[in-house]
């Protein structure tokens, strides 16, 4: 099995489009890079996520994002571009997340607090299935540290390939509509340091990095760390692969606890060309959404 699995290292923290509806899905679509280098790739995924938030009432959004990756030897780029359906604007795309907007004179209780400030101000509740574009999110990154694939693996904790260490570097173009509240009409910009090593068919993660997040007008996001790890373990001779993941922010919004996620992911290689997805995540504080589901693909073009 180590043989299969050698040409299975995985890229697995490729944070990619880092957001709490993205990052944790390209973890698990770059755990395989038996694909030829110097690539191009085509994406996908739908994801659909609810949960009351900070409010009284129960947010349901369900993003369709098509999107393009290449990947070079020790570096990659990539862009997706997702379509936004939302039952009501008491959350907003900001700093790769879903947030809810925040401000003084919120009610949490009653259920009534407007948006603060931007023209997509209005009561819960006055918006239904609201569709259109979301941002376009521009992801790059570096591999500082590769692995070694002449090393051979033992089992876990016990010798295995050195690790692959990578910087990213992430931007968000505002063309989501501010009106609908799917964005905050400003850019977003920021970078992590990425670590992952195999230790025979297991696999340990960790991320750190840091998020300038635009601030709309009346709305006072702080610009958090993140961090974040897992293990992952390959099956079927490295066509298979399952990984549990945490990732976690620090104070986005004054008086509330950050997003905090947990995730579960499946993910399938079914051709040399095609790799298929499937994560369910839950939430752990309520600024996060308290359950998401998500499947998605990357086709070898």
């Amino acid at each position: 099995m180590i043989k299969y699995l050698k040409k299975a290292i995985p890229r697995m923290l490729r944070k990619g489009e880092v957001s709490t509806f993205a990052s944790f899905l390209y973890l698990l679509l770059g755990t395989q890079n038996s694909f030829a280098q110097g690539n191009w790739f085509a994406t996908g995924y739908f994801q659909y996520s609810q949960g009351n938030y900070i409010f009284g009432s129960n947010t349901s959004t369900f993003y369709l994002v098509p999107g393009l990756r290449y990947e070079a030897n020790d570096w990659s780029a990539s862009a997706i571009l997702p379509i936004v359906s939302q039952n009501n604007n008491l959350v907003t795309a900001a700093g790769g997340m879903l947030l809810p907007h925040g401000g003084s004179n919120m009610n949490m209780s009653s259920g009534t607090g407007g948006m603060m400030g931007g023209p997509g101000s209005s009561s819960m509740g006055s918006m239904s299935n609201i569709v259109g574009l979301g941002d376009l999110f521009l992801t790059a990154e570096y591999e500082i540290i590769r692995p070694d694939l002449g090393h051979s693996t033992g089992s876990f904790g016990l010798g295995g390939n050195s690790p692959t260490l990578g910087i990213d570097a992430q931007m968000k173009v505002p063309t989501a509509s501010t009106a609908d509240n799917f964005g905050t009409g400003r850019f977003d910009f920021g970078g992590s340091l990425n670590y992952r090593q195999l230790f025979g068919a297991y696999v340990v993660m960790a991320n750190a990095g840091y998020l300038l997040i635009g601030k709309p007008a009346g709305v006072d996001f702080k610009d958090p760390f993140s961090y974040g790890g897992g293990i992952g373990r390959f099956f079927g001779e490295g066509d298979f692969s399952l990984a549990l993941m945490y990732q976690g922010y620090t104070t986005i919004l004054s008086g509330y606890p950050p997003p905090n996620q947990a995730s579960l992911g499946l993910n399938c290689k079914t051709s040399s060309d095609m790799i298929w997805t499937l994560l369910v995540s839950k939430g752990l504080t309520e600024t996060a959404p308290s359950f998401g589901i998500t499947g998605g693909f990357r086709w070898s073009l």
